[in-house]
């Protein structure tokens, strides 16, 4: 999962990197439920046995609740986890957990003072040209280790780019 910003011209990626803390599954504000879950749950199913969840996508229980299948801070479900659960926060508009990856991911996202951003959750994408510049500004604010390495699976710093209106900057 990332967003794509246009800062003056020039693409760069931002990941967001889940820091499985579980935060987000102890105040659950949208689930999308499927009745077949319990099931798949239960009698440990393959994924493959499940089909047709798009027909519950739109469900939603507007309780804060502890997700029933969050166990010692790991999703129980993970392979088969809602839609909802899979684009949070970026795509569900759900930003009122206290998330510690969303607020280092919303620190990148203002040093970059962004002209736009567009939310992607396909991380399986060929790596974008980024002016050096970029790669300094996302190292200087302190990415944790698994940050920086998915930084550098989205973005390939080519030193031929000029980045000229460094003055958009927040960042060093």
């Amino acid at each position: 999962m990332f967003a794509e910003l246009d800062v003056g011209g020039l693409k760069v990626r931002i990941p967001f990197v889940c820091r499985m803390c579980g935060e987000c599954c102890r105040r659950l504000s949208k689930v999308i439920y499927d009745p077949r879950l319990d099931r798949i749950y239960m009698e440990d199913l393959d994924f493959e046995y499940f089909e047709g969840i798009e027909e519950y996508r739109d469900f939603q229980h507007p309780i804060k609740v502890t997700c029933p299948f969050l166990r010692d801070n790991r999703c129980t479900i993970y392979k088969i986890r809602p839609r909802s659960c899979r684009e949070f926060p970026l795509l569900t508009g759900d930003l009122g957990v206290d998330c510690p990856a969303l607020r280092s991911f919303k620190k990148f996202l203002d040093a970059f003072n962004p002209d736009k951003v567009i939310y992607s959750l396909d991380d399986d994408v060929d790596p974008i040209a980024i002016p050096g510049i970029f790669f300094e500004l996302f190292k200087s604010l302190n990415p944790t280790k698994d940050e920086l390495d998915a930084f550098l699976r989205l973005n390939r710093v080519e030193k031929s780019l000029n980045f000229l209106t460094l003055t958009k900057f927040k960042g060093p």
